[in-house]
């Protein structure tokens, strides 16, 4: 490992915390990156970082290494990219965090389209419907459904993701299909506890702006669970379309209240605030967006 990898290896420990999960964001072992920080240490005749049982934390000297290696560390990377080619063929890992439900049904499509086109790259990504850290988990790129919190990542806006109500024909037949908005509250609906409100519902018609309460006895997380348990006459589910789409062309749910529209939710590419970013996820943050650019 050459003087610059070093440096980047002790940037990754800093951020992380840990040499393990910094080892693996840099492809090399514990004891790989153990031994170089240490060799990194003989070299400038400092301790970098209090190494404990349970916890790995930067000196005064490490502090300020840091804090001049960080921005020299992006100036190289800048300096490197811009004489490479910007045609040419990207090549590298990419690490990707995205939710389940679209991950599987939704982003999968585009993920291997992108790797059929740049097959030096290699993809690995990562499903799951909490929030992640990308940075201290060490994603390049996260692909989100909703309002995003203030944060220190940069955000790029795919694609609006428009929400659907739906109900069986049977869950129907049987309580009566809801005329306004608030009928919903004396309805069974489905809670879908990957929302940031799960029982509150704002629909919108023209300038009009209804909020509802609602509740029901099913509760759940994930899109495409919700859908099948309204097929399946659970109650009204308030899901995106892209999840519904099948079962509403399969007449297996019917869409309620055409002229009233439901909070949609964008659809984001985030990623870790820098001033510079790989050309591979440049280019897969435009390959998403050309992916998306009518919809999902």
């Amino acid at each position: 490992m050459d003087r610059i990898d070093a440096l980047r290896l002790f940037c990754s420990v800093a951020e992380l915390g840990s040499f393990t999960r910094a080892a693996d964001r840099e492809g090399i072992t514990p004891g790989a990156a153990s031994k170089q920080i240490t060799a990194l240490e003989t070299r400038l005749q400092a301790r970098l970082f209090e190494r404990t049982t349970r916890s790995v934390r930067l000196t005064d000297a490490g502090a300020a290494l840091l804090d001049r290696v960080q921005p020299w560390l992006a100036e190289y990377d800048a300096l490197e990219d811009g004489v490479a080619d910007v045609s040419a063929a990207p090549a590298g890992v990419l690490r990707v965090a995205a939710p389940v439900d679209f991950g599987a049904r939704r982003l999968i499509g585009p993920v291997t389209s992108f790797m059929a086109q740049w097959p030096g790259v290699e993809i690995r990504m990562s499903l799951g419907d909490r929030m992640v850290d990308l940075v201290d988990e060490g994603f390049d790129v996260g692909v989100r459904i909703g309002n995003l919190p203030d944060s220190a990542l940069i955000a790029r806006q795919l694609a609006p993701a428009c929400m659907v109500l739906i109900a069986s024909p049977a869950y129907l037949q049987g309580a009566g299909t809801p005329a306004t908005p608030q009928e919903l509250s004396r309805h069974d609906v489905i809670i879908d506890r990957n929302k940031p409100s799960p029982q509150q519902f704002t629909f919108t018609r023209g300038e009009e702006s209804v909020d509802v309460r609602v509740g029901g006895r099913l509760t759940l997380n994930g899109a495409t669970c919700a859908v099948e348990a309204a097929a399946a006459g659970a109650g009204i589910a308030c899901s995106p379309s892209w999840a519904a789409d099948q079962a509403l062309s399969e007449g297996r749910v019917i869409r309620l209240l055409p002229d009233w529209e439901p909070e949609h939710r964008d659809l984001w590419a985030v990623f870790p605030s820098s001033r510079y970013l790989t050309h591979r996820v440049r280019l897969f943050v435009d390959h998403l967006a050309d992916a998306f650019k009518d919809g999902i």
